[in-house]
């Protein structure tokens, strides 16, 4: 078991520190004797640490004026429609001092933003919609109405803001890069375990000519967007469908909870071709509090289970 290699792939938003990240994760899957792990760690794109200077995306003033726009559509009394713009205009439009190509002072194209506010607005609504239906109920301010749980509403709102500017700025080849060259290391990962927009840029270099020929045995997607599509359509740089699973890919399991609000379309089977290369394609109980925690899907017996058996052990 210690010759074989697992590599994570971490999902949206702000992430702990690299090396606490994948003590964590082992810890879930191994315990306490772990087999040679690595971690396709890629959040400090986005989000530089506090008080670091200029950087892809206005640094971290870029990254203030982003969270500041999440924690204003999570306010209940806001629409779906009001809360994508908040974060949609945060995310597509630079200050002059943080210009970032054709994303630079709002030059997305007009149909990008377009399709970029269409797929917040669909994860916003679903959002609400799993609050209102999932088990940790509501808050209630004092003794009035209750409200549903807002941390749907910040999840979807990290999420979209990062695979917007994925998606739909030129964000994709900074993200690709650290996950790509993780990838690559050898030896080669015998398992790799993608999380929320992580599946996207997974499922996107391992699409890569590199990888053709660089056999893996099993790819695990969990909490993944890949089905919706939005998403679907911008694939391997808007290579067109149908979209193939990746040629070096000899398995692949998704899992996904019903009560996740960015696994828009749980099922990954009928969006990529061959089906027959999904070893499983399941609904699951994340039973983390936000149904689209890392830590929660991996908590999981079938999901934790199929990973070591993989792994030999």
């Amino acid at each position: 078991m210690a010759a074989n290699e697992v590599v994570y792939v971490h999902g949206a938003g702000k992430q702990p520190k690299a090396v606490a990240m994948k003590a964590e994760l082992d810890g879930i899957l191994f315990g306490s004797t772990p087999p040679p792990t690595r971690l396709a760690y890629y959040a400090h794109v986005r989000w530089p640490p506090a008080g670091s200077g200029p950087a892809a995306g206005g640094g971290a003033s870029g990254r203030t004026r982003r969270e500041r726009a999440v924690r204003r559509a999570a306010k209940p009394d806001l629409s779906p429609e009001a809360a994508a713009d908040e974060v949609v205009r945060a995310t597509l439009t630079r200050p002059a001092s943080g210009r970032v190509g054709a994303a630079a002072a709002g030059r997305v194209a007009p149909e990008d933003r377009r399709a970029a506010t269409e797929l917040a607005e669909s994860l916003f609504r679903s959002a609400d919609r799993v609050a209102r239906r999932s088990s940790t109920g509501g808050r209630r301010l004092g003794a009035g109405p209750s409200f549903p749980d807002p941390i749907f509403r910040v999840i979807v709102g990290f999420f979209a803001s990062d695979v917007i500017d994925y998606l739909y700025a030129d964000f994709a080849d900074r993200m690709r890069a650290p996950v790509r060259a993780t990838l690559l290391e050898s030896p080669a990962p015998k398992v790799v375990i993608a999380h929320s927009l992580g599946t996207i840029i997974t499922y996107d270099v391992l699409s890569e000519a590199a990888f053709k020929d660089r056999a893996l045995p099993l790819l695990v997607t969990v909490g993944s967007p890949l089905g919706i599509g939005n998403v679907q359509a911008r694939l391997r740089d808007r290579a067109g469908r149908p979209n193939p699973v990746p040629n070096g890919v000899k398995a692949w399991a998704n899992f996904a909870d019903r009560f996740d609000p960015v696994a828009l379309d749980a099922t990954l089977r009928d969006a990529f071709e061959p089906p027959q290369d999904f070893a499983v394609d399941d609904a699951v109980n994340n039973g983390a509090p936000n149904n689209h925690d890392l830590t929660g899907y991996l908590s999981i017996g079938v999901v934790g289970t199929m990973i070591r058996q993989a792994m030999g052990g």
